[in-house]
């Protein structure tokens, strides 16, 4: 199989993705998941690109942000919201 939006067992492989990411899928779903990528190409490439991305967003999630670059956020909003209060009351 070569595209996943023309054929209906990509779709169906599809539509459960995300939640056999989360490791939320029944067992039985699950295996149907992999087998289809065992014989899908163009699947299991899209799954496993899925997998990368989600454990690079989970991976910055639990990373603070440096010292450094807090203050400098708040510095910048803080002359974003004094420009707006001085554009409002001009």
């Amino acid at each position: 199989m070569t595209n996943t939006s023309q054929h209906p067992e990509c779709l169906a492989m599809l539509a459960g993705v995300s939640t056999y990411l989360d490791g939320e899928l029944a067992t039985a779903e699950c295996a149907a998941i992999e087998a289809h990528c065992a014989v899908c190409p163009s699947c299991a490439s899209l799954v496993e690109g899925l997998r990368q991305t989600v454990g690079l967003c989970r991976g910055v999630a639990e990373t603070p942000l440096p010292q450094s670059v807090r203050e400098r956020a708040r510095a910048r909003v803080r002359r974003l919201l004094d420009d707006a209060a001085r554009s409002s009351s001009a």
